[in-house]
């Protein structure tokens, strides 16, 4: 594994476009003038949280990045996350304060929670290398994805259901990693649209008029066949590893949900073992009774569950008692901070004896530094995904990379392997 470095990483900084928000004209001057002096020619300027949705308008109006400051008069920073959130404005979020690191963590975390795309959080000043190590980690091909497409292009669940009958839709897989041995034990799917204009559009395209039109369980039916037969040309490739697949909330109410997915895993000649079925603890499960028994039946046909987001969302300790789960996957976000702020760390250590205790595996997600690495495996993690391993890539290049994986993996052990000694030699 290799770690990203600034050096190596080309962000198009022309197609970027920026709304700078900052009530303190120094400040906003020389926020603006970095961005400038690394590249990024579209910076628009906002005094206000006002302003700032004036420009923004309902559609974002084109704009990529917005930057603001916490502490605004009138519409401060929070209030205009949060409209943001309400009308779905398709911009990436980066928060700047002089406020102290735990107030920051915790407005970054509330931008999530109103599902706006969280970049990063920096305490002031705003320098060159912070931005650039922010812009580095949001240039990857979900957000290139986003930002290539034209800024007019606001596919309708129609056209989205289109790409369903088109066979447009596939899975790209990230590794997961046994941080203990390195190996790799699985990958988890993640949906891109294959659009035969626009090229590969991640879910920031897609999932916001599938989720407003109710069509969010067709697309996680194509996923979990997709997936499953991948899942079966690794096992013929001599490669028995586990694939993650995101599951709709809604889809649990289903009585026979269960039965159907068990039905497609096994027409694909896969085991229930080989797939792990991730909830989103951001989702709220409407008819619990219904949800726990798909889930129940699950567990007992052999399929590992995994709650996806842990720390983000709804009642996790609750969740965590009812539900029979396998594996938490421990939020990005959480990751992130870590390496800077105790608080994040401590609950980590503490999701990770837990669930120990409670015999589950964990799973950090977003993990894209050798110090996140080696943090998360002081603290206890049993495994990663991210950038660090591998990007998301299609079921091919999938394939190809855990072979080279494993073979890179089984020669250094034959290197390191003792030579044995001949009798009488």
């Amino acid at each position: 594994m290799t770690e990203p470095t600034a050096d190596v990483v080309t962000i198009p900084v022309r197609s970027l476009r920026f709304l700078v928000v900052e009530d303190d004209v120094d400040q906003r001057f020389l926020l603006v003038r970095t961005l400038n002096r690394m590249g990024m020619a579209d910076v628009v300027e906002a005094p206000s949280g006002r302003a700032a949705l004036e420009l923004l308008g309902h559609d974002g109006n084109g704009f990529n990045i917005v930057i603001t400051d916490l502490r605004m008069p009138d519409i401060d920073g929070m209030e205009l996350v949060r409209r943001i959130g309400q009308r779905q404005i398709p911009v990436g979020m980066i928060l700047l304060t002089g406020l102290a690191a735990d107030v920051l963590h915790s407005a970054a975390t509330m931008t999530q929670a109103y599902g706006v795309k969280m970049i990063g959080a920096l305490e002031k000043p705003a320098t060159r290398e912070k931005l650039f190590s922010l812009l580095t980690r949001y240039w990857n091909p979900q957000a290139a994805a986003a930002v290539n497409a034209p800024v007019d292009f606001r596919p309708t669940a129609g056209e989205v259901l289109g790409g369903f009958a088109g066979a447009q839709f596939e899975p790209f897989f990230q590794a997961i990693v046994d941080l203990a041995t390195g190996d790799v034990i699985g990958a988890e799917a993640l949906a891109r649209w294959q659009h035969p204009v626009h090229g590969i559009l991640g879910p920031d395209m897609f999932l916001p008029p599938l989720t407003r039109a109710g069509f969010l369980d067709e697309l996680s039916w194509i996923m979990l066949a997709c997936s499953a037969m991948e899942a079966r040309r690794w096992l013929d490739a001599g490669l028995n590893m586990t694939v993650s697949v995101n599951v709709s909330a809604t889809s649990l109410v289903d009585p026979g949900y269960s039965d159907s997915v068990n039905e497609i895993v096994s027409s694909h000649g896969i085991k229930p073992s080989n797939m792990i079925l991730e909830l989103t603890e951001t989702e709220a499960i409407g008819n619990a009774a219904a949800a726990l028994e798909n889930v129940t039946r699950l567990r007992m046909q052999g399929f590992g569950l995994a709650v996806d987001d842990y720390g983000v969302g709804y009642s996790s300790m609750h969740e965590l008692s009812r539900m029979p789960f396998t594996e938490i996957k421990i939020d990005r976000s959480f990751v992130t901070a870590a390496a800077k702020d105790e608080r994040p760390r401590l609950i980590i250590e503490q999701t990770v004896a837990m669930a120990r205790q409670l015999g589950l595996k964990t799973v950090a997600e977003g993990v894209e530094t050798r110090a996140e690495r080696d943090l998360l495996q002081s603290l206890g993690c049993d495994r990663i995904q991210g950038y660090f391993v591998a990007k998301p890539m299609d079921g091919r290049a999938f394939l190809t990379w855990a072979h080279q994986r494993r073979a890179a993996s089984e020669a250094q052990a034959r290197a390191h392997r003792p030579e044995k000694k001949i009798f009488g030699t």
